[in-house]
């Protein structure tokens, strides 16, 4: 539930929409409403980043006519606008309504028996002003009997995270204080991807940027293997990815990000960390930024990926998919993942495969994905090259390409 200090407490943003329509009585004139029902989404499609994103697409509103956006306590979200058309709220509207577009709200065909319930709810103002005050408190007393049933069932000790301890608490604290403080430009790993042609030194095309958690690691926790612990790695990964988000907007490292990828998790990406990202850097002199995801949040979470690419897509972000293992590559549907580029593993196995019989099956899952998509990526050895040579593969990325453009290996 939404809430914001004012005057030195806590106010929700039901009490905010009943204080502002209330002094809009003399002041009506232009004003025009919109209540968003997200409420009637399924819960997967009402999650807290859902929330965040939905009043990312609405922010235009209030740079270009006052508006103020409030979250409401069932996750239906009311845009109030000074100025603006019905047409030009409608276009946000619309935004918002294609970010769904898969839920069954809106996917289910319409029949006679089934009239799905409108989208969004419109109040002009000056005419509707009662009706819209009385709404808004409507809200404010919903809110209200919704808190008092969540510290009922609080009290009673039904509310419970399930999640058990699964590591030290003094390890945990250690990294996650190393990870706020220390000075991650030793951390900072930069990594290229090369388009090689034959006959040509490799041409860089894009830079990575990443921290590398197992040194951070070892430098703060010798002899402690976070990648052992899944969980606590993710955790981890999550505290450091918040951290690049704080640290890229600054000026000295904002040069960077030009034709640069980042690499972040998918819970990264809905988080309020990443918008205030994406609102300090996302301008004409960045120009574009791809982002990397892994492969195995497409494969656990496909209905948060989904939302992610496209809001990623919308705001102008190229799209990695990274950890690709090469057995995955055949099955993969590009329509389906409509991403920019993908990262497919390599490994020794990749090339005794292909040496015997593999080949042509590898070779049309290339094609079909398509040649120009494909970064082979942790390539430490010239095997790695020609088997990608053989499969129509030109991107590439590892140790062995770090060391052919500084000129210490020969090209394949």
């Amino acid at each position: 539930m939404n809430e914001r200090a004012k005057d030195g407490r806590t106010t929700t943003d039901e009490e905010l929409l009943v204080d502002y329509a209330e002094r809009l009585e003399r002041h009506r004139a232009g004003r025009r409403a919109v209540q968003i029902h997200l409420s009637q989404l399924r819960p997967y499609n009402q999650r807290p980043h859902h929330i965040r994103i939905v009043k990312q697409v609405l922010e235009p509103l209030v740079q270009r006519f006052e508006a103020g956006i409030y979250q409401l306590w069932n996750n239906d979200v009311i845009a109030l606008t000074k100025g603006a058309s019905e047409d030009d709220i409608d276009t946000y509207v619309r935004h918002v309504k294609q970010m769904f577009k898969d839920d069954p709200l809106f996917s289910l065909p319409p029949s006679p028996s089934r009239r799905p319930p409108a989208f969004a709810t419109w109040f002009d103002i000056e005419t509707e002003w009662e009706q819209f005050v009385g709404a808004a408190r409507g809200h404010m007393e919903d809110r209200r009997k919704a808190s008092a049933q969540a510290a009922a069932a609080a009290k009673s000790g039904s509310l419970d995270d399930g999640r058990g301890q699964l590591i030290s608490p003094a390890v945990l604290e250690k990294l996650e204080k190393a990870i706020i403080s220390a000075d991650l430009a030793n951390v900072l790993r930069r990594q290229q991807v090369f388009a090689i042609i034959p006959g040509a030194k490799p041409a860089p095309i894009l830079t990575e940027l990443f921290f590398s958690m197992p040194f951070l690691a070892q430098t703060v926790t010798p002899g402690y293997n976070v990648t052992a612990d899944k969980w606590l790695f993710q955790h981890l990964a999550r505290v450091l990815d918040a951290r690049m988000l704080a640290l890229m907007p600054r000026q000295d490292y904002q040069p960077m990000l030009k034709n640069a990828s980042l690499n972040l998790s998918l819970a990264t990406l809905l988080t309020q960390e990443f918008l205030d990202f994406d609102r300090a850097t996302n301008n004409k002199d960045r120009g574009p930024l791809a982002i990397e995801l892994p492969a195995i949040d497409f494969y656990s979470e496909p209905e948060d990926f989904f939302f992610a690419r496209d809001f990623l897509k919308e705001r102008g972000y190229k799209i990695i998919l990274d950890q690709v293992k090469y057995q995955q590559l055949p099955q993969l549907d590009r329509d389906q993942l409509n991403v920019d580029l993908i990262k497919v593993i390599w490994t020794p196995a990749l090339y005794d495969e292909c040496e015997n019989s593999q080949l042509e099956r590898m070779q049309a899952a290339v094609e079909r994905f398509g040649r120009e998509r494909i970064i082979l990526c942790r390539v430490d050895s010239e095997q790695g090259l020609e088997i990608g040579g053989k499969l129509g593969i030109s991107l590439f990325q590892g140790r062995l390409l770090d060391a052919m453009a500084q000129g210490k290996a020969p090209a394949a």
